[in-house]
């Protein structure tokens, strides 16, 4: 009869070789979880990066559509009166393009908005956005500064220094030795002065320049008239997608949209395998489709205009930014 120790002293090479390979095993699992955990993490850092990007881009376009938004009738009136504007109201009044987080989600348009409240001397600009989890603002100061583009801006202290500074005209005294004997032409007349109440020191002397007008800036205005679409039709009966086509579903302020495409897909039997003669199954894809049309198509209006023309402004138009 054989002990244990007889077999195991017969394969001294067996045992050594099954403790390498569970060595070898072992650091394979090993490795392969810190590339588990850290490959995610480098492209959620990467990820992360991009969507912060994205996101102060949205963030710095809400800031600048809103000092284009208010003019000067939607300023608020008395000390601690707000005016707003969130994006949902934003994107069915057709004021601004819809735009998406950096993994194509649209942000919150209700929490995300634009804010002007009235200050004793000046007014605070709140600009809100949300998208996902992340939220962040920006708060300003602005006024009604004369040098405004817009009927509101940051307060600029090089503009005001120069604002402040007085047009001095210059004034240039000639005294009777500083005047030159008037060149008298043969052919024109010359009058005597006969009023002897008349004399050289009640005359004033003073020239005073001419100042020049200055040019009328002129303010380009907009306004967007949306389309206006039929509603959509019935979805139409499931078929068999063959051509292989993808879901779409319209946002509600994308009147481009004319077609959306629902799929359905399920397992069922595709056919017999000739080897086992058994029913080999799939998952088979359907699709639905729904359209509407345009009734009347969309148009964009441009004027040029004095800055704060009332009858434009109470028409739909508002400020693009462009003057000259």
């Amino acid at each position: 009869m054989y002990t244990e120790e007889n077999i195991r002293g017969r394969f001294p090479l067996r045992d050594v070789l099954l403790k390498i390979m569970i060595v070898i095993i072992f650091i394979i699992l090993i490795l392969f979880v810190i590339a588990k955990v850290m490959g995610p993490s480098d492209n959620r850092e990467r990820k992360n990066d991009n969507y912060d990007v994205v996101f102060n881009e949205n963030l710095e376009a809400m800031e600048t559509f809103a000092y284009t938004y208010f003019t000067e009738d939607r300023l608020p009136k008395e000390v601690e009166d707000s005016a707003e504007l969130t994006l949902r109201e934003a994107f069915n009044l057709n004021l601004m393009d819809s735009f998406t987080d950096a993994n194509g989600e649209a942000c919150d348009v209700n929490e995300s908005y634009i804010r002007l409240t009235k200050n004793e001397d000046d007014y605070t600009l709140r600009v809100n956005l949300k998208c996902n989890e992340q939220e962040d603002y920006l708060l300003t100061k602005v006024n009604t500064y004369d040098y405004c583009e817009n009927a509101i801006c940051e307060r600029d202290s090089s503009k005001d220094e120069a604002e402040n500074e007085e047009e001095v005209t210059p004034e240039v005294d000639i005294t009777e030795e500083e005047q030159e004997e008037p060149v008298v032409d043969s052919k024109t007349p010359t009058y005597s002065n006969t009023n002897p109440s008349t004399n050289n020191d009640n005359i004033d002397n003073t020239v005073t320049l001419p100042v020049e007008p200055e040019p009328t800036v002129m303010y380009e205005y907009r306004k967007v008239t949306a389309p206006i679409l039929s509603n959509w039709s019935s979805w139409s009966s499931w078929k068999l997608n063959s051509n292989g086509y993808t879901a779409v579903k319209c946002t509600t302020t994308d009147t481009s949209c004319l077609r959306e495409i629902q799929l359905f897909k399920r397992r069922e039997p595709v056919g017999i395998d000739s080897t086992t003669g058994q029913t080999v199954t799939d998952i088979v894809t359907y699709y639905s489709v729904r359209t509407r049309t345009i009734i009347r198509e969309g148009s964009t209006d441009l004027k040029w205009s004095t800055y704060n023309d009332t009858s434009l402004l109470n028409d739909g138009y508002t400020y693009t930014g462009n003057k000259r």
